[in-house]
């Protein structure tokens, strides 16, 4: 009886992730679409545009701008994060991160209105403390 290599799942999902990035017609020969619920959603989604496939869904645009934003791609991921909360204006994570990136960018009186329409979303210490953070800003 052959023994069970208990690391072939995250190799294989390893070499899927390396195969992406040079060639995706070659991953997609060799995977198909298999593995893509097996990255994590911002791979996912970036995946999925990358084919070519239209997305339509603020939690895709959300994790789009969560992979630019890990990217420090501030820019790109405001573009995805007013994407996400054009789509869903409930979408209390996007609005968080869409203030956040605008900081990074220095777009303070974006961020300012950005955090006034987050205040909105949350009560108790997280008002307090996110009105305590715009009094900082400048």
């Amino acid at each position: 009886m052959a023994k069970k290599d208990p690391d072939l799942y995250e190799r294989e999902l390893d070499r899927y992730r390396e195969t992406l990035k040079l060639d995706y017609d070659v991953a997609l020969g060799r995977y198909g679409l298999t593995l893509l619920n097996s990255v994590n959603p911002a791979e996912s989604a970036t995946i999925l545009r990358d084919l070519g496939f239209e997305l339509t869904e603020a939690v895709d645009f959300y994790n789009l701008g969560v992979q630019a934003a890990q990217e420090e791609n501030w820019s790109e991921a405001i573009v995805h994060f007013k994407r996400a909360v054009e789509i869903d204006e409930e979408m209390v994570q996007a609005i968080h991160n869409l203030a956040l990136c605008y900081e990074k960018t220095g777009h303070v009186p974006q961020a300012k209105s950005t955090w006034e329409v987050y205040l909105k979303h949350v009560d108790g210490d997280d008002q307090e403390r996110i009105q305590e953070h715009m009094a900082e800003l400048n």
